[in-house]
């Protein structure tokens, strides 16, 4: 059976009672309405107004502008409860999470819970007009357009929390493979490495009705979001998109859930295996697809909510919890700053004050999510997960607070991009990370 026809024929079972999303069984409830595992889920736009077009960032003058919008960005919240304990989840389709102290402060507030109990991550996608702004002095659009994802996540967290209602979830684990090694591990700029580590793990939380409906679905994987970046698809400039994890979720939208969140798994150095703007690669000329990229990014992206689709068919039923818990701290490592003189290639090291790493744990049944605040090289993420046997793990990165590139020690020789950008010196993030995380684990 072709592909297409599958995953359409697999989308039919999902619809029909009891199948592929069996029925939930009363048997598996809490016997109280007060201990019941509940779940609310809600989107909300955060893209420019129309009327804020062109927009262009001084931090990045050789940028071209983005000049429109292609499809729609947002904030999506997935608000869990149990035993009195309520946790919010919330994924902004953003480069980086914004304003972070303040942006989770709110949204504490609006789901009434304390900051610890909020985990914010980001998409990563490149597409995002703030994807410019590098931590200056934010332009009067920049500011705007921080203010309306933090308002926007606000909304959405309130009409999740509107709309708690008795829930059951579950984690299936799948592959798919729409990613490749980028280069970072030997200092490539320009193409991928096809013998670099790769990590293809598909996680897809999944949160049903008592019903046996979907509510809501968490899709994890590693890939930085970049398939349209920097490529000029109309007017002389860029298009506003959430890049795969936003085609992903709207795929997944308008088939199996009515909210689909997408985090990035370990993708530091990891990217799609076709971008719209490809370049130059002695002797072949740089290539800008442009408009015809749209292609690359739905076909990519259907292969991931194919896969994702897949990975739910064979997943296990969705249970009432039986604990739910989110435990926040950091790994510190030394810190370093690297800087290539251009003229002679040398790179010098001067010893920074040490980097504190934010890192997550969010418990949930059998099951767990471990955020790392940090563009995580793919060797990590594999790392932590094999060190976490007991407990199947979700690896979500870009986390709030993110510091930036944290890559496998052997990535250094090479002093590519992520490690001339990394703040932290080699022999330290794996074993840090694995030991907080060991740490959370112990916490109720």
């Amino acid at each position: 059976m072709a592909r297409a026809t599958r995953m359409k024929a697999i989308l039919g079972v999902m619809t029909a009672v009891g199948l592929v999303l069996p029925a939930f069984s009363p048997a598996l409830a809490d016997s109280t309405a007060a201990e019941a595992f509940r779940a609310g889920a809600a989107k909300a736009v955060i893209t420019p107004p129309a009327a804020s077009f062109p927009i262009s960032s001084p931090s990045s003058p050789r940028d071209k502008p983005f000049v429109g919008i292609h499809d729609d960005l947002f904030a999506r919240a997935l608000v869990l409860e149990e035993g009195g304990r309520r946790i919010v989840l919330v994924s902004l389709e953003v480069t980086t999470v914004p304003q972070q102290e303040k942006l989770i402060a709110a949204v504490a507030s609006a789901a009434g819970v304390p900051a610890s109990q909020v985990l914010v991550f980001a998409t990563h996608t490149h597409s995002n007009p703030l994807v410019f702004f590098h931590g200056n002095q934010p332009t009067a659009q920049q500011q705007a357009e921080m203010a309306r994802t933090l308002d926007q996540a606000v909304a959405a967290t309130r009409e999740a929390v509107a709309g708690l209602r008795p829930a059951k979830i579950a984690l299936a684990r799948g592959a798919s493979i729409a990613n490749v090694n980028n280069g970072e591990g030997k200092g490539l700029t320009t193409k991928h490495d096809a013998a670099g580590v790769v990590d293809h793990t598909l996680d897809v939380v999944r949160v049903d009705g008592t019903d046996g409906k979907p509510l809501a679905l968490l899709v994890n994987y590693p890939t930085h979001a970049e398939v349209m970046f920097r490529s000029v698809t109309k007017d002389g400039g860029l298009e506003v998109t959430g890049d795969i994890p936003g085609a992903v979720s709207r795929l997944l939208e308008g088939s199996v859930a009515p909210v689909v969140l997408y985090s990035a798994g370990a993708e530091g150095d990891q990217q799609a295996i076709y971008t719209s703007l490809v370049p130059a690669v002695a002797p072949l000329p740089a290539v800008d697809a442009g408009a015809s990229g749209w292609a690359l990014l739905d076909m990519q992206a259907r292969r991931i909510a194919l896969d994702a689709v897949d990975a739910l068919a064979r997943g296990p039923a969705p249970l009432a919890t039986g604990s739910l818990s989110l435990a926040k701290g950091a790994a510190t490592c030394p810190g370093q700053k690297l800087r290539r003189d251009q003229a002679t290639g040398k790179v010098t090291t001067t010893a920074t004050d040490p980097v504190a790493i934010p890192v997550a744990l969010l418990k949930v049944g059998d099951f767990a999510l471990a955020g790392v605040g940090a563009d995580l090289g793919a060797a990590l993420g594999k790392t932590i997960r094999a060190a976490t046997p007991k407990r199947k793990t979700v690896l979500v990165s870009m986390i709030a607070g993110d510091v930036g590139y944290v890559l496998p020690d052997d990535s250094y020789p090479a002093m590519g991009h992520g490690v001339m950008g990394s703040p932290v010196k080699p022999g330290c993030a794996g074993p840090a990370l694995i030991k907080e995380l060991g740490r959370l684990a112990l916490q109720r």
